[in-house]
Parts: structure tokens; C-alpha cells; sequence
């Protein structure tokens, strides 16, 4: 009898190691499935995180660029305002410079607005 009892302890635990090797690859399947799919979101949101900076860079320079128009019509405006010739050209390169500046500025945000989307 315990003959009998040790047969079938020795056939249960060989069936549960087998159950064990069967189980095992689709656990190994799932883990490696889990972890690309964390690896997939993380590339997602470094992507996210990669267009909101690129979208702040170029509304800051579009701001900039409006700005240096701005700027740029002011001085232009004061040239003609100025009695002192010397002043004036001054003011008038000052006033070109700012605009070749913004004419810059707005087709770097042009670029990178093609870029980005």
C-alpha cells in the first residue's frame, strides 16, 4: 500500500512539474509583452514632452519676432520724427537691423512649425 501511495505521489508531482514547464513560456511571453508595451509608452511620452517644448519654442519666437517688428516700425517711425541727421541714420539702421531680425525669426518659426507637424 505505501508502494501504491508513493507511485502516485511521485506521478502527481510529475504532472505538476510538467503543468510548471507549460506555464512557464507564456508568463515569459507576457512579461516581455508588459514590458515593451511600458517601454512604448515611455517613448510616448518623451515624444509628447519633445512637441510641447518644440511648440513653446516657437511661440516664443513668434512673440519675439512680433516684438522686434514692433521695435523695428518704432525706430523707423522716430527717424523721421529726429531733426539730427546723425541720430537719424542711426535710428534708421537700428530700425532695418529689427526688421531683418523678425523676417529671421518668422521664417525659423515657419521651419519649425513644418517640422513639428
Amino acid at each position: 500500500m505505501k508502494s501504491s501511495l508513493n507511485k502516485l505521489r511521485k506521478l502527481a508531482l510529475n504532472k505538476s512539474v510538467g503543468k510548471d514547464k507549460r506555464d512557464f513560456p507564456p508568463s515569459v511571453k507576457f512579461d516581455e509583452l508588459a514590458l515593451a508595451s511600458k517601454e512604448m509608452q515611455e517613448m510616448r511620452d518623451c515624444y509628447d514632452s519633445l512637441l510641447a517644448a518644440a511648440a513653446a519654442t516657437e511661440n516664443s519666437a513668434y512673440e519675439f519676432a512680433e516684438s522686434l517688428r514692433e521695435m523695428g516700425n518704432c525706430l523707423l517711425e522716430k527717424t523721421s520724427l529726429d531733426d539730427s541727421e546723425e541720430s537719424g541714420k542711426v535710428l534708421e539702421m537700428l530700425g532695418s537691423a529689427q526688421l531683418e531680425l523678425q523676417k529671421l525669426l518668422d521664417s525659423y518659426v515657419s521651419l519649425s512649425m513644418g517640422a513639428i507637424f
